[in-house]
């Protein structure tokens, strides 16, 4: 009986079936951290790509298409939009890169930026 009494009060190895337990929940919290900032990273690109597409929109650029995939490099994006008569309003919608959990089906989060920049008078090419 007292050999029973030792080792109910015994906390040895508490401290290793502690962290067992938090352990997934610590790597579930770094996984959705990881995603937040894969999302607010890929918002920032597709908005300088955005800009920059607008840009060369409105200076005439024939490529301008180009310019803001070649500028959101590393994204799936579908560029529209382009130059008009009056301003070049660019729209690129993106699909955010997602961390792949093998419990969670397939996830899917896209979003859509644009730009706006006045046209430049075309030059005659003196």
């Amino acid at each position: 009986m007292k050999n029973i009494k030792k080792y109910i009060n015994n906390e040895r190895g508490s401290q290793a079936i502690e962290f067992l337990a938090m352990f997934p929940l610590i790597i579930l919290a770094i996984l959705i951290i990881w995603q937040i900032c894969l999302i607010a990273f890929s918002l920032v690109v597709a908005e300088s790509a955005a800009r920059d597409g607008a840009r060369a929109a409105a200076i005439h650029d024939s490529n301008w298409k180009q310019v803001a995939i070649k500028s959101a490099s590393g994204l799936k994006v579908n560029v529209t939009g382009g130059p008009g008569s009056e301003e070049a309003h660019v729209f690129i919608e993106v699909e955010a890169p997602i961390v792949k959990l093998p419990l969670i089906s397939e996830i899917e989060f896209s979003y859509t930026v644009d730009a706006v920049m006045p046209m430049e008078e075309e030059s005659d090419g003196d």
